[in-house]
């Protein structure tokens, strides 16, 4: 089902905002699938090693993902407000050129972390048990970068194009791959760990190239062309999508600070046990991030029609969605925090990994009550081409405050200060988020005050 200017800036508030927002979550559940179940199968069927290597290079495929997601998000508003003015040309040029970009910086990416893989696990904190398993994933996933980047850019274009149902459809048609290959991969042809990022890539590829029909095909008002102009706009999409960049980018180092803080104080099974919290708030704040990014093409092209009111409403039904999720996720973590951590780890053969697991778990389920607030500050701000703000609530959340807290809270509570990090960065970003909102005088005029 496609969706028209008219039907964005005019349609049944309701209706518009759910069928943006709920195909964006599938589609990003699914996509986070794509983690969950690789370490799944690599847990249950590799090791438990092996699944702190894979942790231990997701900072930097959380970097890749982090510019695809600066590049698209900043790019997608001037989209969308070109598309809100009738601009399709030039809605084009924009989408052609941001295509390109990515795909070079991915690349790129490819090439560096191929040729220089052990120099590259070691760099993000692999110790001697975990490099074996470290460089055969890294070579393995590098090959796929351009396909990871441009699967996550394309669904966000087609949504921006009206089309949010084939972007979801995709994207869920690349996790169900990826569930069958890491079985016949891992389980059936004893690949490995190279079998999961066989089937991760392949899962990728799949979902790009469906997506890429609907745009060669001329299917909806962007398309590819040759009339791209000046990269110039690609710039200010860069900075204005900053923000994004900067909290993939924040999530990365405080990762990478985890892993090594981890490695350091408790050996492998430390490291273990982080892979475990990280990929609950990796999947909680996905989740979030699909509501954050369906603001993107509706406030920003209601906001190029002058419809303050309808942007009003979206920004209540998004608030609604975020603080479910978290609620949802905080009960989850309080009721039943052994069966979420058993799925990925065994309490029978790594009880020291799993009870750390269950301990951090008991800390940082609070982050989810504020994590999705503060992602609609951040997408709400980029939508109305706010990017200080956005990079200030941005880097307050993912960077700043939690390598404060990191540093500053074990000096007091010791693991249990460490454990605290995060969900008191997100306490305290909520707070500057509010004060951000309240003293800028473009959304206060469109919220009506």
């Amino acid at each position: 089902m496609k969706y028209n200017k008219l039907e964005i800036v005019s349609g049944n508030i309701y209706k518009t905002f759910f069928k943006f927002t709920l195909p964006n979550m599938a589609g990003l559940i699914a996509m986070s699938s794509v983690a969950l179940v690789d370490g799944y199968f690599v847990s249950n069927y590799v090791s438990s090693v092996a699944l702190a290597a894979v942790n231990i290079i997701i900072p930097l495929i959380t970097i890749i993902f982090g510019i695809s997601i600066m590049l698209t998000i900043g790019a997608a508003v001037l989209i969308g407000t070109y598309l809100g003015e009738g601009k399709t040309d030039r809605a084009s040029a924009v989408f052609t050129k941001v295509m390109i970009t990515i795909t070079f910086i991915s690349l790129l990416f490819t090439l560096i972390c191929y040729i220089f893989s052990e120099e590259v696990s070691f760099l993000l904190g692999a110790n001697e048990e975990i490099i074996v398993y470290a460089v055969p994933y890294l070579k393995m996933i590098s090959l796929f970068f351009l396909f990871q980047s441009l699967e996550y850019s394309l669904s966000v274009m087609i949504r921006t194009d009206g089309n949010p149902y084939l972007a979801s459809a995709a994207v869920m048609v690349g996790a169900v791959i990826n569930f069958i290959l890491d079985y016949i991969f891992i389980v059936k042809m004893n690949m490995g760990i190279t079998g999961a990022a066989l089937g991760t890539g392949i899962s990728f590829m799949t979902s790009t190239f469906l997506i890429l029909f609907h745009f060669f095909l001329k299917k909806g008002r962007l398309y590819i062309t040759s009339k791209i102009g000046s990269f110039k706009e690609i710039i200010y999409a860069a900075y204005n999508g900053s923000s994004e960049l900067l909290s993939e980018a924040s999530v990365a180092v405080v990762a990478y600070l985890f892993n090594n803080i981890m490695v350091q104080n408790m050996g492998t099974y430390g490291v273990e046990a982080f892979t475990v919290i990280n990929y609950s708030l990796w999947a909680v704040n996905m989740l979030c991030y699909s509501v954050g990014d369906s603001l993107v093409p509706l406030i920003s092209t209601n906001y190029g029609a002058l419809k303050y009111t309808r942007i009003v409403k979206i920004l209540s039904l998004s608030r609604i969605s975020v603080l479910t999720i978290g609620i949802t996720a905080f009960a989850l973590f309080t009721f039943i925090p052994e069966k979420i951590i058993a799925s990925l780890l065994n309490p029978e053969s790594n009880q020291d990994a799993f009870n750390t697991a269950l301990i951090f778990a008991s800390y940082v389920k609070y982050a989810f009550l504020f994590t999705g607030l503060n992602i609609i500050f951040s997408s709400s701000f980029t939508a109305f081409q706010k990017p200080l703000h956005s990079v200030i609530v941005a880097l307050s959340r993912g960077l700043i405050l939690p390598v404060v807290f990191i540093f500053i809270m074990p000096y007091f509570l010791s693991e249990k200060g460490l454990y605290m990090a995060v969900p008191l960065a997100e306490t305290f970003t909520l707070f500057l988020g509010l004060i951000l909102w309240k003293k800028d005088s473009v959304i206060q005029k469109v919220m009506g005050k």
